[in-house]
């Protein structure tokens, strides 16, 4: 147990959560914000410029009398001019994330899990102020190259730090399984289909947690919870399909 839902130290809620969870969670994804704004800043420029030779060819084709041709060049500029307006709305929308406070991703975290300020609050406290365990799924260098963050246990609730930030209460889980993914990779002229594992976890307002793990990782978050809550469906602690666990919903 000890190697995946270690004790967490007081060393460790020193280290990340100084300021609490949410304060955490408001670091991590400003860090995500910076890539973001690079890329779609890339592509952001290469639609203006597109859209700004696209009106030169425009006009160069009317000058040159090539009439035929100008509706392409109009078609051409409204690709670019569509890629520019999707790379614009990306970074409003993870501007608007990122300087969301701290208070607001509480806020969200409450709405998004079906829960209150209150329960929030109550989650952070249990963090900070008491006995909570690490929830590490993968190994130190898979969770970097992933970018998986460590989640937390607390008496009461259950963080995987997924993309979605679900925190959900132990009393209201209905599953908790290791669920088989398949993603498809295209490397020209090879297609392949790559299989990971994650555990998912259903809440019985709806709400889902998921997070990559090993099998041994994945079984042993499983069975500690089946001990917190009995009435946890687990497949018995076998592997399910994604399809198998969305049925469960």
């Amino acid at each position: 147990m000890e190697k995946y839902l270690p004790v967490m130290s007081e060393e460790y809620k020193r280290k990340h959560y100084a300021q609490g969870v949410f304060h955490a969670i408001k670091k991590k994804t400003a860090k995500i914000s910076f890539g973001i704004y690079i890329f779609f800043g890339i592509v952001l420029l290469g639609g203006a410029y597109g859209v700004y030779w696209s009106l030169g060819r425009i006009e160069g084709y009317r000058l040159d009398g090539q009439e035929d041709l100008i509706s392409a060049g109009y078609v051409i500029m409204g690709v670019f001019a569509f890629l520019a307006v999707i790379a614009l709305a990306s970074i409003i929308i993870t501007i608007i994330r990122h300087t969301r406070g701290t208070k607001k991703w509480k806020e969200k975290c409450a709405k998004n899990n079906g829960y209150t300020i209150s329960d929030m609050n109550e989650f952070e406290s249990q963090t900070m102020k008491m006995e909570c365990r690490v929830v590490k799924l993968l190994g130190t260098a898979q969770a970097l190259a992933n970018g998986q963050s460590d989640g937390i246990l607390t008496k009461d609730y259950i963080y995987l730090a997924d993309a979605h930030h679900s925190i959900l209460k132990l009393s209201d889980l209905s599953a908790a399984c290791v669920v088989k993914q398949t993603i498809s990779v295209d490397s020209m002229p090879v297609h392949k289909d790559h299989d990971y594992l994650t555990v998912m976890l259903l809440s019985r307002n709806g709400s889902i947690a998921i997070a990559e793990c090993s099998e041994e990782s994945g079984r042993e978050l499983i069975t500690f919870l089946k001990k917190i809550n009995s009435n946890i469906y687990t497949a018995d602690g076998n592997v399910i399909s994604d399809e198998a666990f969305e049925r469960l919903r």
